[in-house]
Parts: C-alpha cells; sequence; structure tokens
C-alpha cells in the first residue's frame, strides 16, 4: 500500500511537472532566451513546492511563511517572485493557452515584444495598441499593431510579419501603413486572389455630376472605391509606359469636372492627336499642337499662372475666407483644372534651339507658379507623360505636386520619376503586371503608397455622357 501511493506521488509531481509546461507547446522557437529560463525556474521552483507538501504535508505552514517572505522581498528583487508557486505560469497561461490573443500574436509569434525592463513581466510595459481577429471564412486573419517604441520601424514589421508566416499557419501576407507607427497586417492561409486583376469597364450610364471634391476612377487592392479629391490639391503627376492606360486613367479623372458647371478645364494635348478630341467642346481652352506652336502654349500658360495669381490676391469666392475650398466649387467661382499631356513637349529642352528652350523656361515658371500658389486658390495642374524622366517631370515641379501615379513602368528611375522615392514595403510601378492595364501606384500627401487600378471608359462613352443632359456621379457609378 506505502509503495502505491509513493508511486502515486510520484505521479502526481510527473504530472504537474508536465502541465506546467503546457503553455509552451508548439511556441518556444519564438521564445526569446531569458522569458524561457525565468519561466522553467517558476515551473521547476513550483513542482518542489508542491512536491515537497506532497511528501511532507505538515510542511504547509512552514512554506506559506517563507512564501510570504519571498512575495515581500520581492518588491525589492522582482526576480524572486520567479520562486513562487505558480507565478509566471498564472502570467503566461491567459496569453499562451489562448492563442488568439492580441498579446499572443505580437509577443510571442511575430516577437514584436515591449521594451526591455527586467523588473516587469513580458520584458517590459506594453508600449503598443493591438488587436486580432481569426482566420474568417475567407481564410484571413487581421492584427491590428500601434506602437511608439524606437526601432519599430516599417522595415522591422515586414520582416517580423514574414519570419511570423509558419506560427500564424499563413501563405502569404500583407501589410497596410495606416499612419506613423499604425499598421494592419492582413495574414492568409492562402494566395487571396487580387481584386485589381479584373477589369472595370464603365459606360456613360454610370457618370454623373461631380460633387466639388471628389472623383471615384477605379479600386484599390483592398476592393475599394479608389477616390481622388481635388481640395487642396494644386498639382498631379500621371506616368507609365505606352499602352499602360495612362489617357484612360486621365479620361476618369477629368470627366467629370468637363461635364460640371462647377469647373473649368484647360487641356494641352502635347502628343497633337485625336486622344482629347471627345473634351474639345467642353475644355475652356483646347491646345493639341504645343508641340508644334510652343510659342502660343507659353502664352497660354503664363496667362493661366496671371490668373491663378489675380485669384489668390482678390479671393473672389469670399470677402473673408482666403481658402477656395472652404466655401467649395460654384458655377459662379469655378475649379480650374490644366491638363498638360505629354508635358515634355512644354518642359524638355533636348535638342531645342536657343529661342525654345527660353521658352521652356518660361513654361516650366508658369507651370510651377500654379503648382506652388494654387492650393488655396482653387487651381490644379495635371501633368501626363509616357516618358518619365527628370526632363519630363522637372523635380521642383514634381516635388510640389501632393497626389503621383505611377502606372506600370519598367526601371526604378522611371518610377521615381513620377513618384520620388518610394518607402521599403510599399508596392512599386516596375511590380504591376503587363496584362493589368490601367494599374497604377497612387502616393499620397504622407509619401506612402498603394496599388489602385482605373476604371475603363472608351472615349465614345465619354463623348456621349458630355452629351448628355442627365448625367449621375462617377462616384454612384462605381460605388452601387
Amino acid at each position: 500500500m506505502e509503495i502505491l501511493t509513493l508511486i502515486l506521488k510520484i505521479a502526481a509531481v510527473v504530472g504537474l511537472f508536465t502541465l506546467l509546461f503546457l503553455p509552451l507547446a508548439k511556441v518556444t522557437a519564438w521564445d526569446d532566451d531569458s522569458w524561457y529560463v525565468r519561466y522553467t525556474v517558476s515551473a521547476v521552483a513550483t513542482t518542489a513546492w508542491l512536491g515537497l507538501l506532497i511528501f511532507f504535508p505538515g510542511a504547509i505552514i512552514t512554506c506559506a511563511v517563507v512564501w510570504a517572505i519571498l512575495l515581500l522581498c520581492s518588491l525589492r528583487v522582482p526576480a524572486l517572485r520567479n520562486l513562487l508557486p505558480f507565478w509566471r505560469w498564472l502570467l503566461a497561461l491567459r496569453h499562451r493557452i489562448k492563442g488568439d490573443s492580441p498579446e499572443f500574436i505580437v509577443e510571442r509569434v511575430l516577437g514584436l515584444r515591449p521594451i526591455e525592463d527586467a523588473p516587469t513581466d513580458f520584458k517590459g510595459v506594453r508600449d503598443y495598441l493591438a488587436a486580432y481577429r481569426s482566420y474568417d471564412d475567407s481564410g484571413e486573419a487581421l492584427l491590428e499593431f500601434s506602437c511608439g517604441i524606437s526601432g519599430v520601424t516599417d522595415d522591422f514589421v515586414e520582416k517580423k510579419a514574414k519570419d511570423g508566416l509558419g506560427a500564424m499557419g499563413a501563405e502569404t501576407y500583407k501589410i497596410e501603413h495606416l499612419s506613423p507607427g499604425h499598421w494592419l497586417l492582413h495574414f492568409y492561409k492562402t494566395e487571396p486572389k487580387n481584386p485589381l486583376d479584373d477589369p472595370i469597364e464603365l459606360t456613360a450610364s454610370d457618370l454623373a455630376d461631380w460633387d466639388g471634391k471628389y472623383v471615384t476612377y477605379g479600386l484599390t487592392e483592398a476592393g475599394e472605391p479608389a477616390r481622388l479629391s481635388y481640395a487642396q490639391t494644386s498639382g498631379i503627376v500621371v506616368g507609365g509606359v505606352p499602352g499602360a492606360g495612362k489617357s484612360a486613367g486621365a479620361t476618369l479623372l477629368t470627366l467629370p469636372l468637363l461635364a460640371s458647371p462647377k469647373a473649368s478645364v484647360a487641356i494641352f494635348d502635347g502628343k497633337g492627336g485625336m486622344d482629347w478630341a471627345w473634351a474639345e467642346k467642353a475644355a475652356s481652352l483646347y491646345n493639341n499642337d504645343c508641340d508644334l506652336d510652343l510659342p502660343t502654349a507659353t502664352e497660354q500658360l503664363e496667362n493661366l499662372a496671371q490668373r491663378c495669381v489675380e485669384d489668390l490676391k482678390s479671393h473672389p469666392w469670399s470677402d473673408a475666407d482666403p481658402d477656395f475650398w472652404h466655401s467649395g466649387a460654384s458655377a459662379l467661382h469655378p475649379f480650374h483644372l490644366v491638363v498638360i499631356d505629354e508635358c515634355q513637349t512644354v518642359f524638355d529642352i533636348t535638342g531645342r534651339s536657343k529661342e525654345d528652350k527660353a521658352l521652356v523656361e518660361r513654361c516650366k515658371r508658369a507651370v510651377a507658379t500654379i503648382v506652388r500658389k494654387g492650393r488655396s486658390a482653387g487651381w490644379c495642374v495635371m501633368l501626363l507623360t509616357q516618358k518619365p524622366t527628370a526632363d519630363s517631370i522637372p523635380t521642383n515641379i514634381r516635388d510640389n505636386c501632393v497626389v503621383r501615379f505611377a502606372l506600370r513602368v519598367t526601371t526604378r528611375e522611371a518610377a521615381e520619376a513620377v513618384l520620388g522615392s518610394i518607402p521599403e514595403g510599399d508596392p512599386k510601378p516596375t511590380e504591376i503586371p503587363a496584362p493589368r492595364r490601367g494599374g497604377a501606384v497612387v502616393q499620397g500627401e504622407d509619401g506612402h503608397t498603394q496599388s489602385v487600378r482605373f476604371a475603363y471608359l472608351p472615349v465614345t462613352e465619354a463623348a456621349k455622357a458630355l452629351e448628355s443632359s442627365t448625367l449621375e456621379t462617377v462616384v454612384a457609378g462605381l460605388e452601387e
């Protein structure tokens, strides 16, 4: 009987030891050594204390006194808490048994731990906020994470997300940079279908009145409507290789304004072809002869720049308010958009005569004036080119354009000519598949880029929309 009792006591001690290490199952590969050591010390100490009570039940009072002394001493030496029974096991259990808690995902799977602080548990006070949604029927899990710890950068999060694919049981991931220090991580069990791979085609019946600010031109990679706000935007750059969908994209960006009494659109077509013929009658100024008659184009651009400056000085939209957008566009005081397609025809000095070089410099100054001063005056310049270089789009003008669209390009130099520097990990226009006509990378004021795809509207449909007397909105057409 005594032997059976001894066997049962030994089994109880072994079972207890095994139970204590269950929270470590399948995740030790993502633990740091110091945490593992502290946990092991705590588990061994717990087993020793309980083993002592099992074999010597009368020692419970002595044990209680020693525990109380250790607890008091731990106020000065926190490491002594590891010697208390079940201390670290209880701290870890709620995060490690519940494998879908934000703390578990952030600290134990992705390894995004708090700052080092030995006296506290989990390596420091958590200087982050996290929310987690486990895998749904679509095979996607979401981790929203914001952190103010120095060193937790875009590159750091990118690397940790990639390293954590195995722990998450995911095949791929995607990271959205929501704001500085704030990310949304998507984990997918299988490669998700990209909504941008499907073309989007519109008809004239989908089009509409401009609301005075926004134009919806396609879809984002998240499947949401992609929108451009002209409010407080004085410069837009659109560039891409021939056939990438630049002209089709420009059609959707300008058509709502051409159809609206709240906007005035001047068009300079440097190619000199028929790409913009559909808009000729609706445009306030139409010049498709820039390459052959540079003096006229120069004079027209300078006149527009002068009107922009006068608007800014006189504030015709309000006697008291110096910002056009506080009142908004109206038929009395319309928003002015200046479109320059194949802008290299008025910017590039390569092979030009001395007289033409002087005219080019005047064109650059006129455009730069509108881009610099147009934000509060209700003026904007849209520059388009299929030859993205620093000669086609002067960097001093590009850098003042807050919205930049890069359709597919083949070189890093061409991508940077349109977008400037691209943050590491952001989508790049060189990665756009050739079949994705109208695919683009758009860069906003925060410098980060996102993948979008322009919808396609045939120019015959655009012309039909301008002739129609009952227009609906592009926004409504795309969001229905």
